[in-house]
């Protein structure tokens, strides 16, 4: 898939008489419930669905190249749309050009019927080479839409038959799903120790962010001390929006902590990577400067891997650095549920933001000792 900046996450590409109050509209409404950003008709033109037949607009053929996948939605009267055909042209152009994701969903409709423009599609097809016959370039257009829809139904995808006794909303949880699986990378990555918050604080901000349709990097396993992080991991944490660590007492004694660490800031400052410090249980400063379970952590490392070691120093330079982030601390006389309700509607207010600056940035001066 290409590298292109992506406006959009889906293009939806339907007939809105068919499905577009029904099927295609649920379908969105779920994509958006799970943060996926969709390209929908209705909402972007603020007028009825496909009431204009003419050939696509530019600011629509502009978000069909911007989208990272295409969603099409062949219906019965599908094809008696020229607004669906030329757009339908367009996606598989952007296919083949920027490797695009195209998926097909046979709603009510067999592929072959599609294929091979059968029954109602064979009909709308032969509707149109009348109505063209007598304007230049027709016939051109008209092959090119018959050619797409050949194209489009050879494409792996979905079929939908209500005579299968099958829920639609099963149906389009499957789709989404698959759809957030296919997006690359993360909204948010979370740093952590296991043996502090993995079943406590940590567990339930994941599932809070999941609740609200976050897609999270969570390490289900740390390794054996020692041992140095995935690549895999390393590709999360650089394709991440959002890095939260949540600091906690035996934070500093995992080396793989404090390699994610020093990935998460690394890519802070060449990515412009937000990252959102918790502190559990700890001081600030004592992160910063190394000291109490930080500093002992640290003077065990020095013992292991020398004092002047790359990676000692990499570490000590990563825990520095937190002193220039805005953060939190999980307070003993508060409610942990009330702080991660804060921090999920913190990260759904910055979430769809457009600002290049990083949020949780502190100017130098604005640091002060705990």
């Amino acid at each position: 898939m290409s590298n292109e900046l992506k406006n959009y996450d889906v293009f939806l590409n339907f007939h809105g008489k068919d499905s577009g109050y029904t099927f295609t509209g649920t379908l969105y409404n779920a994509l958006r419930s799970k943060r996926i950003k969709t390209f929908f008709t209705k909402h972007e033109y603020g007028r009825k669905l496909h009431t204009d037949d003419s050939h696509i607009p530019p600011f629509t053929l502009k978000a069909i190249k911007e989208s990272r996948i295409s969603v099409v939605v062949l219906s019965e009267n599908y094809a008696s749309s020229s607004r669906c055909l030329d757009e339908l042209v367009a996606i598989l152009e952007c296919k083949r050009t920027i490797n695009q994701l195209v998926w097909p969903i046979f709603y009510k409709v067999d592929p072959s019927q599609v294929r091979h423009q059968k029954g109602s599609y064979g009909e709308h097809i032969c509707n149109f080479k009348k109505i063209f016959r007598d304007y230049n370039d027709s016939n051109e257009r008209v092959k090119q839409w018959r050619a797409a829809l050949s194209e489009v139904s050879k494409l792996s995808g979905w079929l939908y038959n209500d005579r299968r006794s099958q829920y639609e909303y099963e149906f389009i949880e499957r789709i989404v799903e698959s759809t957030v699986q296919a997006l690359p990378g993360y909204d948010v990555f979370l740093s952590f120790t296991g043996e502090d918050t993995r079943y406590t604080f940590t567990g339930f901000l994941y599932n809070a962010f999941r609740r609200e349709g976050f897609k999270i990097f969570m390490d289900d396993e740390e390794l054996e001390s020692g041992n140095q992080i995935s690549q895999k991991l390393m590709r999360a944490i650089e394709s991440s929006k959002i890095s939260i660590v949540v600091l906690s007492e035996n934070y500093a004694y995992s080396t793989w902590c404090l390699d994610e660490l020093a990935k998460i800031i690394e890519c802070m400052k060449t990515n412009n990577q937000m990252v959102w410090p918790i502190f559990y249980n700890v001081q600030k400063s004592d992160v910063c400067n190394q000291t109490k379970s930080y500093g002992e952590a640290m003077t065990e490392h020095e013992k292991r891997f020398g004092k002047d070691s790359e990676k000692v120093q990499k570490w000590r330079s990563a825990l520095s650095e937190i002193k220039n982030l805005e953060g939190d601390h999980v307070k003993q006389n508060e409610y942990q549920h009330e702080l991660i309700e804060r921090i999920v509607e913190k990260v759904i207010k910055i979430e769809g933001s457009k600002h290049t600056a990083n949020p949780f940035l502190l100017s130098n001066d604005s640091y002060e000792e705990e």
